[in-house]
């Protein structure tokens, strides 16, 4: 896989690189426009000599044509090989199908999930990679999972003892009540299917229910004739069992249902029943059915199958099946190992998983000069298939990045699925600590403040953990405590606690407009601000050696410890001019 991708990337570049002078143009569009040099010729007979191909020329022509329409079918495959894998239109799967779908072709799948009345619950409602794009192993497409209908949904309570039987049901229906009994009983005063009474189980409602509500609904059915009260029973083996409950609720039957296979009558259709057609019998009494299981099924060996013979053989016989794989002491594609024993009955709904291995080999490549977590995660990537690949690290000092795998045992070789390769990695450039703490007392002009500490971190490649905590005779701001001591060695990318005083407070700017730097140092001014000079360029007079301008606005405030610029007026001399 690595060469073909070596080839395209050399292909690309080569057919991006400027037109030399002489060659063909390469229009990567392979679409070409030529002015035509045809001349009509005069009518005169101009009649020449066909000049003949020999054999030897059109054998190499022939030989030509084919090289070229091979190098174009080998280009053609390793695109393809290389396009990744094609999506599927996953709606209307059920997450698990999804899932196994993902697992055959390397994709991950982010299961979301939102409720819907129109799509099943656990069916995939959209997915975010469209049907027909193609998308490499190990990419991330996301799936809406339907949670089925939201039963938290409040309508108006309607009037139920106006309303027929019907009525009701289409309610129900139409606004996905999970919870609407309907019963019949006889009733001398109330009409066939109309409500003799209803009740709903919970205190809180008072005009509005939930699609969850109970709502329990007793139905007319007229009055009770006594002539009726024997009940004919019908031929149960010509319904569905649905139909077999309702029936016996509405006629007062009780029904014991069992289940056996049979290797002639379909799942789910009824075997027999313990009382014929036609009898007569009382309400209440019991009637037995036996319910077709279908065709048992034995789950077979698979031992001696290949991946597509064991898929062929499951699919006849109705098993569900998922393969996967994982390396292992067996040469490639054996079979390993399957979820279900075999000779055990199958039961409807299980999935059978056979494991075939990958192979007993793996083919290690060069990590020198990658970082140590991408041979480490090669490695968990196939210990997750069944490999047992161990990683011995060693570390030491170097100039290269922390971390940078420096050496490899083996490499660029085949190995064992069982099998330990030692590396050696990087700790880094060696620095020495820096002296991140002033003298007690010092101002900010000598003082490191924490803008100044991250600065010279940033510089040595070292990663500062700041801690505020208060220090007496410290300035605002100001590192009084390192955690390591100032020219131990180590490497880059260590890390260092400093501990400042928390920069909190403001003070108010002074005027130093005709202040000397003699006059400002003794005034002690840079415990308060981190005093820069600059030597003015233009002459003032009155202001020699004197400040004339600074940057911050004097008696405004300012946070301790911050910058302030001033411009110190020169005294006449060599370069300065004087104006008039």
């Amino acid at each position: 896989m690595e060469s073909n991708n070596k080839f395209l990337d050399n292909y690309k570049k080569k057919m991006a690189q400027p037109q030399q002078a002489g060659e063909t143009p390469k229009d990567t569009n392979l679409r070409f426009e030529q002015k035509s040099g045809f001349v009509k010729p005069d009518d005169k007979d101009t009649t020449m000599p066909v000049k003949k191909t020999s054999s030897k020329r059109k054998m190499w022509m022939s030989i030509t044509g084919g090289a070229v329409a091979l190098v174009a079918i080998v280009i053609v495959l390793l695109i393809l090989f290389n396009s990744g894998i094609e999506v599927i239109d996953l709606t209307g799967w059920t997450e698990n199908d999804a899932r196994l779908w993902a697992n055959d072709n390397g994709v991950i799948l982010q299961i979301e999930q939102e409720y819907n009345d129109d799509i099943e619950a656990g069916k995939i409602i959209s997915q975010s990679v469209p049907k027909g794009t193609r998308v490499k192993k190990g990419e991330l497409i996301k799936v809406v999972v339907s949670l089925g209908h939201d039963l938290s949904v409040t309508l108006p309570l309607p009037d139920f003892m106006s309303m027929t039987k019907e009525e009701i049901e289409a309610w129900a229906a139409e606004n996905y009540m999970a919870r609407v009994r309907i019963t019949t009983e006889h009733s001398d005063e109330v009409p066939v299917g109309h409500v003799i009474r209803f009740e709903i189980n919970d205190d809180t409602v008072i005009d509005e229910v939930s699609r969850n509500t109970p709502i329990y609904i007793v139905v007319s059915k007229g009055p009770e004739d006594e002539t009726a009260l024997d009940v004919v029973v019908p031929n149960f083996k010509e319904m569905a069992i649905g139909e077999c409950y309702v029936f016996a609720n509405e006629n007062g039957l009780v029904l014991q249902v069992e289940e056996e296979y049979d290797d002639f009558v379909p799942a789910g259709a009824i075997i027999s029943q313990s009382i014929k057609p036609e009898e007569k019998v009382k309400k209440g009494t019991e009637i037995t059915l036996v319910v077709s299981k279908g065709k048992m099924i034995t789950v077979p060996d698979f031992a001696g199958y290949s991946k597509e013979r064991a898929t062929a053989v499951a699919g006849e016989l109705g098993i569900p099946i998922t393969i996967k794989e994982r390396y292992s002491s067996a040469p490639p594609n054996t079979f390993i190992s399957q979820s279900i024993k075999a000779g055990t009955e199958y039961k409807q709904g299980d999935i059978l998983e056979l494991t075939y291995s990958i192979d007993n080999k793996i083919v290690l490549p060069s990590f020198v000069g990658q970082t140590r977590d991408a041979i480490e995660i090669w490695a968990k990537e196939l210990n997750d298939q069944g490999a047992n690949i161990t990683i011995k690290v060693t570390n030491t000092k170097s100039n290269s990045p922390k971390g940078t795998i420096l050496h490899q045992d083996k490499a660029n070789t085949v190995i064992s699925i069982k099998e330990t390769i030692s590396i050696t990695v990087s700790l880094g450039k060696v620095v020495y600590v820096p002296d991140f703490v002033a003298p007690a007392g010092s101002g900010y002009d000598v003082a490191i403040t924490r803008d100044k500490a991250l600065a010279m971190c940033e510089e040595l490649n070292i990663v500062p953990i700041f801690k505020e905590e208060n220090k007496s005779g410290r300035l605002p701001g100001e590192i009084w405590h390192q955690s390591i001591e100032a020219g131990k060695e180590i490497t880059e990318g260590s890390t260092i606690v400093l501990k400042y005083v928390p920069a909190n407070v403001k003070v108010t700017v002074p005027n130093f407009v005709g202040m000397t730097k003699a006059e400002i140092l003794n005034g002690k001014y840079n415990r308060s601000f981190d005093i820069r000079y600059v030597e003015g360029t233009e002459y003032v007079e009155g202001y020699e050696g004197k400040v004339y301008e600074q940057s911050l606005v004097a008696n405004t405030k300012a946070a301790a410890g911050s910058i302030i610029t001033l411009t110190i007026g020169p005294t006449i001399g060599e370069g300065i001019e004087v104006g008039e």
